[in-house]
């Protein structure tokens, strides 16, 4: 897909993989591939917002993980993290992944199989 450097820390980039539209987020010098394509609607869900992981432990306070990246679908919201692509609300429905791998600081996708 290009060279590391190509990429921009917590940016979504939006490549042609094949037949196939795929977001490749670099979060920490981790890499996440990201299937264009909420399993709501349809909706692009690599335009949609990125963040780290919101909890809270009492009423009224909020905390941010950093190392875990959420991305929000633009249309309608629902929130998948990134690490198997579950959404946040409900873990049976996920955004397809695409297994992603630095080698030779080049970003490489395996497109045509599925994260694990």
């Amino acid at each position: 897909m290009g060279a590391v450097s190509d990429f921009e820390d917590h940016r979504l980039r939006i490549v042609t993989a094949g037949k196939h539209e795929v977001g490749v987020l670099r979060w920490h010098d981790r890499f996440y591939a990201i299937h264009n394509r909420c399993p709501h609607q349809s909706g692009p869900v690599c335009l949609g917002i990125v963040s780290g992981r919101l909890s809270s432990q009492a009423p009224g306070s909020m905390e941010v993980d950093e190392e875990t990246p959420v991305l929000s679908c633009p249309w309608h919201g629902w929130e998948f993290e990134l690490e198997r692509g579950r959404a946040l609300w409900d873990p049976s429905y996920a955004v397809k992944m695409v297994p992603v791998r630095v080698e030779s600081d080049r970003v490489v996708l395996e497109v045509g199989r599925t994260a694990g």
